[in-house]
């Protein structure tokens, strides 16, 4: 069992990683907003046990397997939320070395989980096989004020390298469920495509009508300038994106902030959801990270303000009985 650091009352903290626990703190990590549901997995490439987990609000099946991992008998009630198109992955390159924390040196790794602000963020330095070493930093909200949104700040800054540093933000379809559960994809790829601004996947159901389509755009920026470059553009069957990047010195740091709309045909009508889904994710790219983050965490602390626990207790206790009950909200 992995245990967790709390450093201070709204904090907690995983100070390394290790790849046969890796799917506990996936799960302990997982963050929601009522709409959206995704499990911690590292949004660049992992060459190591890894169970991705993307999921949305209503969508779920009767799984036989479910009851047998659960060792219960078999009830026709018990369901398994299906896995949806993962939208958190940046890959991330040097040159052509793909940063992989399996293979790769990992110095000073830290993944925080604040509660008051219900914000993950990764902080590590990493050094790969030919010895080029950057420093990493990355923040994912998946927004209360706006739940069908939810936004990645991903930071890399050259601590020896000078080259070229490129990232793929990508929306991907082909995932497996939990281990024990079952494998099957239960949706069909009905688009993937990729325009200038967005890129999106939709999907329906199988044996079901319930559709849901997931958008994504970004803004990228050098030494906090924002660079309007041509992307290459990524469409296959089961993935959609694109591969942004630039030249760097030592010192200089690149910034990706990816933003993602998902929506679902109980919401709108099925000719429109993947032109709802782009306009959103537009929408939330126009408002820039600074702005979701301080309407997401504005809104999250109100929550906190306005909970009825007691007055004025600050004790350990009294933050872990919150956290469960938020987190209960939370992970919905």
């Amino acid at each position: 069992m992995k245990s967790y650091s709390i450093t201070d009352l709204w904090c907690f903290i995983e100070e390394k990683t290790d790849d046969d626990l890796l799917f506990e703190s996936e799960a302990f990590f997982e963050t929601g907003n009522g709409h959206l549901k995704q499990q911690a997995n590292f949004e660049e490439f992992y060459s190591g046990k890894t169970v991705r987990g993307s999921f949305v609000e209503g969508i779920d099946y009767e799984d036989p397997n479910l009851q047998k991992a659960w060792k219960e008998p078999f009830n026709p009630d018990l369901k398994q939320i299906i896995n949806s198109p993962d939208w958190t992955p940046v890959i991330v390159r040097l040159n052509d070395e793909v940063l992989d924390l399996k293979t790769w040196e990992i110095i000073n790794y830290k993944r925080t989980f604040n509660m008051h602000e219900a914000c993950i963020e990764r902080t590590f330095e990493a050094i790969s096989p030919k010895a080029h070493h950057i420093s990493v930093t990355i923040k994912r909200i998946l927004c209360l004020a706006e739940p069908e949104i939810a936004a990645i700040s991903y930071c890399v800054k050259s601590l020896n390298f000078e080259g070229r540093i490129s990232f793929m933000p990508l929306v991907q379809g082909n995932l497996q469920n939990e281990p024990g559960l079952a494998n099957e994809l239960q949706w069909n790829v009905l688009q993937t495509r990729t325009l200038q601004e967005t890129a999106h996947l939709w999907i329906q159901i199988k044996h079901i009508k319930f559709q849901t389509a997931t958008a994504i755009a970004y803004n990228f920026y050098k030494n906090n300038e924002q660079l309007n470059l041509i992307p290459t553009k990524i469409e296959k069957e089961k993935t959609a994106g694109f591969s942004i990047g630039t030249d760097v010195r030592t010192g200089d740091t690149l910034c990706l902030n990816k933003f993602i709309a998902v929506v679902t045909s109980a919401q709108y009508p099925s000719l429109e959801i993947t032109e709802k889904a782009c306009s959103k994710a537009s929408e939330a790219k126009a408002k820039g990270w600074n702005r979701l983050y301080d309407e997401h965490r504005t809104t999250w602390e109100q929550k906190w303000f306005y909970t009825d626990f007691q007055d004025g207790d600050y004790s350990e206790k009294s933050h872990l009985k919150k956290y469960k009950y938020f987190r209960d909200i939370f992970t919905k």
